[in-house]
């Protein structure tokens, strides 16, 4: 027969589009170029074109932070900065795009998260429910209207939370992102495995502020998605505020680490220096950090959870570095000053995050099979566990993580693996807008789908001078 034309069908179904994000440091927006194909013939459905972290004005973070901690904030305020984050947002869509803007047929936006703890989570610590509490509220602002407007583009926003539903709306795009990871839909036969569709082939962790698990059947079914752990957040606040937390480092010579921790500089242990020159603190058990970190509110709600700030911010924090003993005050200028190590704080918490995503895959993952792609040189043989996001970076955390899982886990970096780390959570946000505009839907729950009902709308879609969105076709 004739060859088929493959440059042809690129043409006719390769959509560029955009995807914005921000975590909740609010330090910068992520935003990612990509292109998105659903024709079959294409390896990778999702390919980066370009990366590029915006960084968010000074004073606009401080408002932000002011808006999350619960300052008095009126209306007006709120609507000024939803405003504000709007245009922010439709600078980062056409930085990245640069040249190619004019290709771009879509932008995903995930806004800004301003996390507070509803009045409804309020009262309900005080229930006989072992103080755990409802998730704390997450409002995400950056009028959609605002960027659909500033750009020309049709945009993607306000997506449906995943709070309340086991398998997580927002985890579909993982199975479009990872699908060339998945034995089973590179097999002919896959069909043909009675567990094809049920078992885990594939644990997918973004390793953010918190570390958020996705597990795939081996046909990308999405089987189950929550936070496992605090991720980087306890981390990174270790380091953010050393001096507040009275931490020194622990070799009195390492005069460069003093002085970055004193400036407040430091946003994160770059590559896990910090940790990879401390060591576990194990304690007593009464008092040891790690079991009163297991203690955490977070841990007591059920598997379908989601973590913020409020679960692990500085109140928890202060806490945690409060379990660990003062060293004698020998050195530094303060005479008489006591101090902690802040190396083996970094480390203990690093050991806690590490530990959070064996938990999550033992307790509510159960086993992985054996996920390696042949064309990628893997024998298979293991389970496979990918880490995206700023985990993937701290290079103490992947040995922990390789050391917890040798005997039947293989860890690696999603950039391994074809998916840029840094770059992933904005591509996941790009691949859910592209999905909202070819008409999927997100899981639906047992009751759902024993009637024939489809999950929820991902998204709300937003166009310019009210003209027709885009019709995708559908990821096969």
């Amino acid at each position: 027969g004739e060859a088929i034309d493959t440059a042809s069908l690129d043409r006719m179904t390769r959509r560029v589009g955009i995807g914005l994000t921000a975590g909740p440091s609010l330090a910068t927006i992520d935003a990612a170029l990509v292109e998105i194909d659903p024709n079959p013939i294409r390896l990778k459905p999702v390919e980066l074109i370009e990366f590029l972290p915006v960084p968010v004005p000074p004073d606009l973070k401080a408002r932000l932070v002011d808006a999350r901690s619960g300052a008095a904030t009126t209306p007006a305020a709120m609507s000024e900065l939803d405003t504000e984050v709007g245009k922010l947002l439709a600078d980062a869509a056409k930085k990245v795009a640069g040249a190619r803007l004019g290709e771009v047929e879509f932008i995903a936006s995930c806004g800004m998260p301003v996390a507070r703890t509803s009045a409804s989570s309020e009262e309900s610590k005080s229930d006989d429910d072992g103080g755990a509490g409802a998730p704390p509220e997450v409002v995400r602002i950056g009028d959609a209207s605002v960027l659909a407007r500033d750009t020309a583009k049709c945009v993607v926003s306000d997506f449906v939370p995943a709070e309340s539903d086991e398998t997580g709306v927002f985890s579909t795009a993982d199975a479009v992102l990872f699908r060339h990871l998945l034995d089973d839909t590179r097999t002919i036969e896959w069909h043909r495995k009675p567990t094809a569709d049920t078992k885990c082939g594939l644990v997918v962790v973004h390793f953010g502020a918190m570390a958020s698990m996705t597990a795939l059947s081996g046909t990308g079914r999405v089987l189950r998605s929550f936070d496992c752990g605090p991720g980087n957040m306890v981390m990174n606040l270790i380091v953010q505020n050393a001096v507040a937390l009275g931490l020194e480092p622990k070799d009195p010579k390492d005069e460069a680490l003093a002085e970055k921790l004193r400036s407040g500089g430091m946003r994160f242990d770059e590559g896990g220096k910090i940790a990879r020159g401390g060591r576990v603190y194990h304690g007593r058990t009464r008092d040891a950090p790690i079991d009163f970190a297991w203690t955490a509110p977070f841990f007591t709600r059920s598997p379908v959870r989601r973590g913020s700030e409020a679960d692990f911010g500085m109140e928890f924090t202060k806490t945690f570095v409060g379990r660990f003993p003062k060293e004698p005050p020998v050195r530094f200028a303060e005479v008489g000053k006591e101090w902690r190590n802040v190396n083996d704080v970094v480390r203990t918490a690093l050991e806690h995050a590490a530990l959070c995503v064996m938990e999550g895959i033992a307790s509510h993952v159960g086993a992985v099979s054996g996920s390696g792609n042949h064309l990628m040189g893997h024998s298979g043989s293991t389970g496979r566990v990918l880490i995206s996001g700023g985990g993937a970076y701290n290079w103490a955390l992947m040995a922990r993580l390789r050391e917890l899982g040798w005997k039947n886990l293989r860890f690696e970096t999603s950039t391994e693996c074809g998916i840029r780390a840094d770059a992933a959570q904005a591509m996941r946000a790009a691949t859910l807008g592209y999905l909202t505009l070819s008409g999927a839907r997100g899981p639906a729950g047992d009751e759902a789908a024993a009637a024939g009902a489809g999950g929820a709308v991902l998204g709300k879609v937003y166009t310019p001078g009210g003209d027709p969105a885009p019709v995708f076709e559908p990821v096969k």
